[in-house]
């Protein structure tokens, strides 16, 4: 069974849940840099549907990862994450998973740079946070125990950093963000450690020249590249043979974008996979969602 392929998921280590203010761009999984207002509240709302199988195994994972974000001041923001996850997996006819809330993770971003030139703006984030405990983690079937990748939660509480730097312009805006996060041991299984990179481009495809007045909606086309390598995990202190590995996907994507809201498409291709063992490979990831400025 997969147990990399359950994680790469969501190819960015946030997947791009750092909101931008309205009316601008903003990568679909890559983070951005770009700021939160002070007392402003951003809720974003995004369903992932994830499709791999072969001759004998066929694996569906969908997740609705519901984001908060709240800019406690012009450098600083508080985000929080909470998905609700349903993990299919069916082998010689028998379907095994589990669907619930999953773990919750509670981030901090800091504004570390800020250089503003006439149309255009460079920006730095560092961030830093936990993710906990939250899904269940000890599900059973009438096999027994579910396999660690199937359950909801891991059990364990894992420390998550990372680094964002985004380079707006009028017509366009690029995002690149590097991430690790060390995953520790719960119920005799560690997952391996996971490093993450993402780059975005966004180009305004209409109206391609600004009103004299006012503010229009805007549609924008996204392009990214999305890659995670992973540790190999344990099993009772020993290494698992099918897990670990490299994946790098090329996401194109589109963007509705209004003053206050924003509705947004992407579909994720593998264009790397190069995983340890056995593992089921990733057909695709599609998404859809919203951002919404409350």
């Amino acid at each position: 069974m997969s147990i990399h392929l359950i994680r790469s998921f969501a190819p960015g280590l946030f997947g791009g849940i750092f909101l931008a203010a309205m009316a601008t761009a903003a990568p679909i999984n890559t983070d951005t840099a770009l700021p939160v207002h002070e007392g402003e509240v951003l809720w974003r709302e995004q369903v992932r549907f994830m499709k791999a199988q072969d001759s004998s195994r066929d694996l569906e994972v969908f997740a609705v990862p519901s984001v908060l974000v709240y800019g406690v001041t012009e450098k600083l923001a508080l985000i929080g994450m909470v998905p609700w996850l349903d993990k299919k997996l069916t082998m010689a006819g028998v379907e095994r998973g589990d669907d619930g809330f999953g773990d919750s993770t509670l981030l901090g971003r800091y504004q570390v740079f800020q250089l503003d030139r006439p149309g255009e703006t460079f920006r730095a984030q560092i961030l830093g946070g936990l993710k906990f405990p939250t899904g269940r983690d000890d599900a059973r079937d009438s096999l027994g125990r579910l396999p660690q990748p199937l359950q909801l939660g891991s059990g364990s509480y894992d420390p998550v950093v990372a680094g964002v730097f985004s380079w707006q312009r009028l017509q366009w805006q690029a995002d690149f963000d590097l991430g690790y996060k060390f995953n520790t041991r719960a119920n005799g299984f560690r997952f391996g450690d996971t490093f993450t990179h993402n780059a975005a481009f966004q180009y305004r495809l209409s109206p391609r020249t600004l009103p004299d007045a006012g503010v229009p909606a805007f549609v924008y086309g996204v392009l990214e590249l999305n890659g995670i390598w992973a540790q190999r995990d344990e099993q009772n202190g020993d290494k698992v043979g099918d897990s670990g590995g490299y994946t790098l996907f090329v996401s194109p994507g589109l963007q509705y974008v209004t003053q206050r809201w924003v509705a947004e498409i992407s579909v994720q291709v593998p264009l790397i996979q190069e995983l340890n063992g056995g593992q089921l490979k990733t057909d695709y990831i599609l998404s859809a969602g919203f951002r919404v400025q409350l």
